[in-house]
């Protein structure tokens, strides 16, 4: 499959956003208040909140990446089988290295555990990309089939399951997928993903700019609105099928329309995309996360000057170290031919 510079550089920018995104939720919390009184404080809040308005759509563009090249692309059993491999070989590596430093207690139960990190949920978002790739060469059937009309009639309809952009309208609670986090929600996206790839023509940058701006405001108003409490404010965030889900339709377009050269920044962000997975399977994982977040205290600095150079330079450090271990995993599954053999799962494919 060709790489398209614009759609590296979102899925390393969108998986940077994830890490800031437990970094706010599990690294401060919605426990913690910042005083309005503070000027310090209060201008920390609006740092977190503009950086928690970003990372909430950062799931969504994630699948919405994969959604806009599986819409046209052959199924390949070898896809379900490497993310589940993936899955698997950070489970069982990491669970052995905390119990091994006796981090967490020796476990048969959470050793044996570690083999099924998608039935038993581990990260809940490889479970649920696991469906979507079940489901990936049915909806790109669908979409062929689809006239436009048909195409955004089904659009339409899928938004009142699977939207939910102010409680209960659309009725996306009612159908169990209220936060956006389900299979459903995902291959919603695809189909959203799918629709701008096939249809979407361009859209003038002011309009998109000027419309992200509005949403931007609009989302960073309510969740300072809902999360005041006693002259304060908590951390609130929305599901990523409300408000957000807007949002990174708008931000999906506007990196799509961008004109990238492939060298400086750039360059760098395109090399560290296919990492990325791997920094979500390491940091995100239930043992990691827990001693990470228990580790790092954010709630001693969210009133001091430095709490937004803290912030982003953690995220930095959680980012690249990942990457480089997921590099080295990379080498060692080459040196081990271990991609090779899970191609090859592809001639048994009952999709064929």
């Amino acid at each position: 499959m060709r790489r398209e510079p614009n759609f590296e550089v979102m899925r390393t920018v969108a998986m940077f956003f994830i890490v800031v995104y437990h970094c706010l939720t599990h690294g401060v919390g919605d426990g913690y208040g910042f005083s309005l009184s503070n000027p310090t404080t209060l201008s920390n809040l609006v740092f977190s909140d503009f950086l928690l308005v970003f990372s909430s759509i950062a799931v969504n563009l994630y699948v919405m990446v994969s959604g806009y090249f599986l819409v046209d692309l052959n199924f390949k059993m070898s896809r379900m089988v490497r993310t589940w491999t993936y899955a698997c070989f950070y489970s069982i590596a990491i669970t052995l290295l905390f119990m091994s430093m006796q981090l967490v207690p020796f476990s048969i139960v959470a050793l044996g555990k570690s083999f099924f990190p998608i039935s038993t949920d581990a990260y809940w978002f490889v479970t649920q990309y696991i469906g979507l790739l079940i489901l990936s060469p049915f909806l790109a059937i669908l979409v062929k089939q689809l006239s436009y009309k048909q195409y955004l009639w089904l659009l339409i309809g899928g938004a009142f399951i699977c939207l939910a952009l102010i409680p209960d309208i659309p009725l996306a609670k009612r159908f169990h997928v209220a936060h956006g986090n389900s299979v459903w929600s995902f291959a919603y996206l695809f189909l959203v993903a799918g629709f701008i790839k096939h249809y979407l023509k361009r859209i003038p940058m002011a309009w998109l700019m000027t419309a992200a701006l509005l949403v931007t405001l609009l989302t960073m108003g309510c969740e300072i609105f809902f999360g005041y409490q006693n002259d304060s404010v908590h951390l609130f965030w929305f599901n990523y099928n409300g408000l957000p889900f807007v949002l990174s339709v708008i931000v999906f377009i506007i990196i799509r329309q961008m004109q990238m050269a492939e060298f400086g920044i750039w360059k760098i962000l395109v090399r560290l995309a296919p990492y990325t997975f791997g920094v979500y399977l390491i940091h995100d994982h239930l043992m990691m996360r827990g001693w990470l977040w228990d580790t790092v205290s954010l709630t001693s600095v969210c009133d001091q000057w430095t709490y937004p150079f803290i912030v982003v330079g953690l995220c930095c450090m959680i980012f690249l170290v990942a990457a480089f271990i997921e590099s080295i995993r990379k080498k060692l599954f080459t040196f081990l031919r271990i991609d090779n053999l899970i191609s090859k799962v592809d001639r048994w494919s009952f999709y064929s």
